[in-house]
């Protein structure tokens, strides 16, 4: 009788766990960049917006362009923290080149995706440009979990703003 009740006990305090687990937010124990949920990663941006936010979704795009180029379309932004045409197309071609439904919001999967593309620890070198380097802080500013390079293995650590 006292093991079935110890391996209920562990059953329940298994799917407890589990449940608790899947509700969370990602965090660094995953090691790989993605949003937290907070700062500007919070709130949802669309054409015709205007904030410090935008910015960093346009500093994340054109670093991103930089490393990927044509792959995904895009093109050099100017960072003005205005959310208009340009800035929603460029929204619109990253949000196809992964897979997201392209409605030129910036919600949490298209902060997701920035997220992990912009907050990769190879953005956080420093010779591997200037706009890069920028998509890189973006990404910490606006409250994506980013890599960090590490000097033990796997040579990474995810840190965030908060």
């Amino acid at each position: 009788m006292m093991k079935i009740k110890k391996s209920l006990a562990a059953g329940v305090a298994a799917l407890a766990l589990t449940g608790l687990m899947s509700a969370s937010p990602v965090g660094a124990a995953n090691a790989y960049s993605g949003t937290t949920g907070k700062g500007c990663t919070a709130y949802q941006y669309s054409r015709g917006g205007y904030a410090t936010c935008v910015g960093h979704i346009q500093r994340m795009l054109n670093g991103i362009r930089a490393a990927y180029g044509s792959q995904y379309g895009g093109y050099s932004l100017t960072v003005d923290n205005s959310f208009g045409a340009n800035t929603e197309t460029n929204v619109r071609r990253f949000q196809q080149w992964t897979y997201l439904t392209s409605d030129g919001i910036v919600g949490a999967k298209t902060w997701n995706q920035l997220c992990s593309y912009a907050g990769q620890v190879n953005f956080s070198y420093s010779d591997v440009g200037a706009a890069k380097n920028a998509a890189w802080q973006a990404a910490y500013d606006a409250g994506c979990y980013v890599e960090k390079k590490s000097s033990t293995p796997p040579y990474y650590t995810t840190i965030s703003k908060y």
